[in-house]
């Protein structure tokens, strides 16, 4: 509760009158809800025909969102994750296409599918553009070949130096664009471990609109200094930053409860940004596609293309899911956790219990205790079985955060596996790579 009121008071400094888009489906048409004044009123029908619809992990029965609904929820009505309705496929002939393009180009490619309808076409390339426009390395996404059958993806050449500045431009410019169209505010919040918070700041600051606001919550002694002072250093006036006690996932139910209030939200323009955020896994899904194209040209060879993942919320592995089932010709995916090792037991062992308590680890940004995409994994290794999702985590939830997966769980996940790495093992493997390759993985 006083974690609930302390984050209620930092979004009243937000608060905003917000007119929402409530344009509904009937008879395969669409009708435009908005007030007057808004500057899209009436071309609701013309934007949304067609276009892509995300539905709910639980299956609820509130009809399917648009991209703009679904990334502004963060949740869907029922508590569960969104997901596209259906997956648009990737084939080959894309594959051969895409190989000559720059990493801009591929998210383009990969991405449009979800954005078509719902923005012009000119307007979202730009978005893209300006999204990968702050990455150190002209490629954006180096892929080094390390020996014969592995290679490094680098993922952390954007402005924070972390992986998820690929995931948070892309969604804060989307949430920016789509709160511009509408002529209200938009007030984020984020709980954060260590990447997320600096990641969601530098991308707001980036977007440079003062009507764009950011609320970070983080654990205070539970982050990286580094990644301290890159949150409580930003002087901004659209900014507040929000230190509480206790572990990373503490923040993760009030912050949820906020969501929840539809009233709430709507009224301060709320929008959650963590990886629960539909927004994040989609564009995730562009350094699969890009590693896949650039691996296949350094090892010659088309096979399937196993990969490791260090796994805090999942919400990396989930992207890894939806490009694979698009058709992106990944074998193995492998959830490499700390000693915050619940996907490595859900994965492994067929237990999704959360621990007493958070450990403090070197790897503090992948210190979860409840992953909120494994929802998405899951969805998926149910062959979309909303309510079989519904069912688990209302098991979970009944069951004091705990649940043992089913036979057909556990089958679905045959193509995952885990890992679970303690300090001293990370710390050795950061050598041996240094050693070996004279590069710094981590």
């Amino acid at each position: 509760l006083r974690h609930r009121r302390a984050v209620i008071r930092a979004l009243l400094h937000s608060q905003r009158r917000i007119f929402e888009c409530c344009a509904k489906r009937e008879a395969n048409s669409w009708v435009c809800g908005l007030p007057s004044s808004c500057a899209t009123r009436g071309s609701c029908a013309t934007r949304l025909r067609g276009a892509m619809r995300f539905v709910s992990t639980r299956g609820g029965a509130a009809p399917p969102a648009s991209l703009e609904d679904a990334i502004r929820r963060g949740y869907a009505p029922d508590g569960g994750l969104y997901v596209p309705e259906a997956l648009p496929p990737i084939s080959e002939a894309d594959l051969a296409a895409w190989g000559a393009l720059d990493y801009a180009g591929v998210a383009k490619e990969v991405l449009w599918p979800f954005a078509a309808g719902e923005i012009d076409r000119a307007a979202f390339d730009a978005l893209i553009a300006a999204s990968y426009a702050g990455a150190a390395a002209p490629d954006v996404v180096p892929v080094r070949k390390l020996n014969d059958a592995a290679a490094l993806v680098e993922l952390y050449h954007g402005p924070t130096h972390c992986f998820k500045d690929l995931g948070l431009q892309v969604a804060v410019r989307l949430l920016a664009h789509f709160a511009q169209r509408r002529g209200a505010p938009a007030t984020l919040v984020v709980a954060t471990t260590g990447d997320t918070g600096p990641a969601a700041l530098r991308a707001v600051a980036d977007v440079g609109d003062a009507s764009t606001r950011i609320v970070v919550c983080f654990p205070r002694g539970m982050v990286s200094e580094l990644q301290r002072r890159q949150m409580t250093c930003c002087d901004a006036e659209n900014v507040r930053v929000v230190s509480f006690e206790g572990g990373g996932d503490d923040m993760d139910a009030p912050l949820k409860n906020l969501a929840m209030d539809s009233t709430f939200a709507d009224a301060r323009g709320l929008c959650g940004v963590n990886s629960y955020n539909i927004a994040r896994p989609l564009a995730q899904q562009v350094h699969y596609v890009w590693a896949y194209l650039r691996c296949r040209e350094l090892f010659g060879a088309e096979t399937p293309l196993d990969v490791v993942v260090p796994t805090g919320a999942m919400g990396n592995l989930a992207a890894a899911t939806f490009a694979k089932r698009r058709g992106v010709p990944l074998g193995i995916l492998c959830a490499a956790t700390n000693a915050n090792d619940i996907s490595y037991r859900a994965i492994a062992k067929g237990d999704f219990s959360k621990d007493d308590a958070m450990k403090k680890t070197v790897s503090d940004a992948i210190n979860v205790q409840v992953p909120y995409n494994f929802e998405r994994v899951l969805y998926y290794a149910l062959n979309e079985n909303s309510k079989a999702v519904a069912a688990a985590f209302a098991s979970f939830e009944a069951n004091g955060d705990a649940w043992t997966l089913d036979a057909a769980a556990r089958a679905g996940l045959s193509d995952y596996r885990a890992a679970r790495v303690d300090d001293a093992t990370t710390l050795a493997s950061i050598r041996r790579c240094v050693d070996a390759h004279s590069v710094v993985c981590d």
